[in-house]
Order: C-alpha cells, then structure tokens, then sequence
C-alpha cells in the first residue's frame, strides 16, 4: 500500500512536499458513485517499494517517487473507459461545457444504477512544485461538498472549502464571501473564483486547463498534429522523426488551408529502385492505412503533451495500432531522456503483449473488475498480488489468475 491512499474525501491528509525536478504531477484520482463505480475507487501514481525498473520513476522531491504511465486492463463493460469518464467530467465540470451552465440546469451525474447519493471525485496533483488536493460532491441539481487545499511549505493550509451553501475560507475572507454569494449552487465554487480572477484558486484551475489531455474519440482529429506542424519547422521536424521511427513510409508531410473545411494532407512517400534510384508519390490522409491515420492524429498531442509536463489519458491505446507503435508511444512517456518534463500517461487497453514485467512495473499494471453480485467495477494493481520473479504475467493474467477477465462457458480466455 502506498504512503497517498490516506486521501480520501473526508479524512486526514499526510504531509508532504513537493519541490523537485518535476513541478505539475498526478498523485491519485478517487471516485466514489459513478457510472459503474459504486465504492471508493483509487487510481494512484505513487511508485510502491518495487526495486524493478527505477529507472522509469519520476522524482518529485528526493524522497517521493512517482510513476510515468499506468495501464488498466479489464474485460470488456468492466468499468475501464468509466474511470477515464470520471476524469473528464471532473475536467469538463471545470473548464469544460459543464462549466457554463446556468442556474438551475442539470449537472452531468451519472450515479451507479439507482444509488441517490451524491457522486463523488478527488484528485491530488502538483503545480508548480506545491501539492493540492482538490474535490467536490454532487447531483444532478447541486454541488454539495466542495473544497481546496495546498501545502505551500510543507504544511496543510485551506483555500476554501464548502458545504451545502456554507463557506470557510483563510485567506481574503470578505472578497470570498463575495464570491461564494455569487456562486450558484449548480456550479463549482472554483470555476466562480477563476470567473473572478481570484488569485487562490488560479493554480488548481490551470492544472485541469493545461495539464490534462484527453485522447479518447473513437474518430480522433489531427488537429493537434496539423497545428504543430504548420507552427513552426522546428516541431514538424520532430513530428516527422517520429513517423520515421514508427517505419510508415512517410518522408514528408503538407497542409493545405481550405476555406471552411478541414485542411489538406498529404503524404510523400519515398520509393527506392532496384538500381538504387529514388522516386516519390504522395497520397492524401484519408487514403493511408487506418493505423496510419490513427498514429498521425496522435503524435502531435503526445509530443505537445511531454513538452508541456501534462497527463496524457487514452482510451484503449491499441485501437487500430501495430503492438510495436503503441509500444513506442509507452516508452516516449517511460524515457525519461524524453520525457523530460514528467508528463505522466493513464491509459485502458486489452494489449495483453504489454503485460511484460521487463517493460511495465507491478504497480503500473492495474485491473478493472465487476463484481459479480452487485456489478460493480472494482480496481486493483498487480502489486497487490505476488508474481514470481520472471514469471509470465500475460500467461497467468489470460488464465484468470489475477481476474479482470471474461469467462466464458466459465473457462479462462486462454490455456497454454
């Protein structure tokens, strides 16, 4: 167990301070009654005392240590995607189109099955080498709880925290008060504040707006990539090594403008003759391979994303990619020669090829379970089981050994 699971919603806070290498980090995200998640859920980035692969971990401070990437397996309806869900509401909540709803409209609560009960998120981060924890509870009319903390020096401090529709603040306590008449009970105190430029809360609210990015349309636009390529030469270039790298026959990469609709692309692709001679052709986008088109409308998020420090979270990272390509996408986020800024990846997938204790940690490879009476998901990391050093963990995860499987005819997917 990690030294981060004592947060929760209404519990004691440890101390610890962040002041290292990397200043805007993930800890731990809980959920509690959403969609299929009834009970307290924890996914946590807090490396455990594994001595496998150091290497990979990012340092927050001298004693703190943090992972670089997480996978969720499960079978399918297990409740995987719900988990990345619930981040994203928690972002849309706050700089999202949730954000801007008016008083007395509906808030985007999905609660387990017929549970009445508030849902309920938290999410412990860094910015800027200080360590937040921020969360709220809510329903479908209303934000019940609400509350903000930081440890500027080491120490717990509150910002502001909220109940029903009473306050408690430390810091410019009447412009506060102010602020907390103005703020509907249909929305999130900390979106009024930053409406408001409050200077408190400005950090926690820049930490969902630039420091989380979500990956999961089923049809993914290359819009980042485009932008990056056509911002300057310097990233095109970058964008361009990285096709290269990925061995899709791509030389070079054009956009063109077109008013009032997505823009070009073009493809060239180099050819070399028998006689050694080399010719060209070119190919629009949408006439390359679907994995091709997946890993170029990708590329440019990533790259932006471990340039700017920030989480990456995706959805099934395997669709339509060979297992080499999402297996470079990995290793971009676990190098840190690359990753030089500790942008950190949550990511579902059912890749069982990635299920390599030479290429993942036991505490990055975690399980997302339904129990079978009450249908709820459940979640869990292999480091809370036992693998034998060396063992094949695909193997005993296809065989049913660590669950988050689906049976069928009540036998395992898969028998060696």
């Amino acid at each position: 167990m990690n030294d981060f699971n004592s947060y929760n919603i209404s519990g004691k806070r440890k101390d610890y301070t962040y002041q290292g290498r990397y200043p805007f980090m993930l800890i731990q995200f809980s959920i509690e009654n959403h969609r299929s998640i009834k009970d307290n859920a924890v996914i946590s980035f807090a490396a455990s005392k594994d001595k496998s692969l150091e290497s990979y971990l990012l340092h927050p401070d001298e004693k703190k240590t943090l992972l670089p990437a997480i996978a969720l397996y499960g079978a399918n309806a297990a409740g995987k995607s719900n988990v990345l869900h619930a981040l994203m509401t928690m972002k849309d909540m706050v700089v999202g189109e949730a954000a801007k709803i008016s008083k007395g409209q509906k808030l985007p609560w999905e609660p387990f099955g017929s549970t009445r009960t508030p849902t309920s998120f938290e999410i412990v981060f860094i910015y800027h080498g200080v360590r937040y924890a921020y969360g709220y509870s809510f329903n479908a009319d209303r934000i019940h709880t609400e509350y903000l903390y930081h440890w500027p020096n080491g120490r717990e401090a509150l910002i502001f925290s909220r109940k029903e529709d009473k306050y408690e603040f430390r810091e410019n306590v009447n412009e506060q008060i102010t602020l907390s008449n103005r703020t509907p009970e249909n929305k999130l105190y900390l979106v009024s504040s930053n409406d408001w430029n409050l200077p408190q809360t400005e950090n926690a609210y820049k930490w969902f707006f630039e420091k989380l990015t979500f990956l999961m349309e089923q049809s993914p636009s290359a819009s980042e990539t485009v932008a990056q390529i056509v911002s300057s030469n310097e990233k095109k270039a970058r964008i361009l090594k990285e096709l290269l790298i990925a061995d899709l026959g791509i030389s070079d990469v054009t956009i063109k403008a077109i008013a009032g609709k997505n823009p070009l692309i073009t493809t060239t692709h180099r050819v070399i003759g028998e006689d050694g001679s080399m010719d060209y052709f070119q190919l629009l986008m949408d006439q390359e391979s679907s994995g091709t088109q997946r890993f170029f409308s990708r590329i440019g998020g990533w790259l932006q994303a471990l340039e700017n420090g920030a989480l990456l979270v995706v959805d099934e990272i395997e669709d339509s990619l060979h297992p080499l390509l999402t297996k470079r996408l990995i290793e971009m986020v676990q190098d840190n020669t690359i990753n030089t800024e500790g942008a950190q990846l949550l990511f579902t997938t059912h890749d069982a090829m990635l299920l390599d204790l030479t290429f993942f940690r036991r505490d990055q490879i975690w399980f997302a379970e339904k129990d079978e009476r009450s249908c709820a998901t459940e979640l869990y990391s292999l480091a809370s089981f036992s693998p034998r050093k060396g063992e094949n963990i695909r193997k005993g995860y296809l065989q049913g050994r660590f669950g988050a499987i689906p049976f069928i005819g009540g036998d395992g997917l898969w028998q060696e």
